[in-house]
Parts: C-alpha cells; structure tokens; sequence
C-alpha cells in the first residue's frame, strides 16, 4: 500500500494526496477530478488519476544477522 501522489504545479514538489491505496486499486481510479488542499502551497489543485502516482513503499534495510 502506499500514497497517491501529484505534483504541486506551483512549487513542482511531489505531495501526497493522503489517499493510500494498493497497485490494483490505482489503476482502477475513476477519471474524475478531484480538489486537493495543498500543505505545500496553500492552494487548492484539482487532479485527476491519469495525473497522478503511486509511490512506490521504501524498502527497509535487513538487519546483519550475527
């Protein structure tokens, strides 16, 4: 699982939607447009799916084993 995001079209800078989702649900997006406060900006954006990402979840580092 992991966020949706888009770019801020003011500042450029990737921002989460604070929509998480699987892969196979993203892809099922509806194309609709959505609004979207930024916290980057201030402004409010409106995006639709075919605009949008999922980010890919970081991968946590193994421990040495001993």
């Amino acid at each position: 699982m992991g966020p949706v995001m888009i770019r801020c079209p003011r500042t450029g800078r990737a921002v989460s939607t604070q929509i998480e989702t699987e892969p196979g649900d993203f892809s099922r997006l509806p194309r609709v447009e959505v609004r979207f406060s930024c916290p980057l900006c201030g402004d409010e954006h409106v995006w639709t799916a075919s605009q949008a990402w999922l980010e890919e979840p970081m991968p946590v580092p193994c421990s040495p084993r001993d």
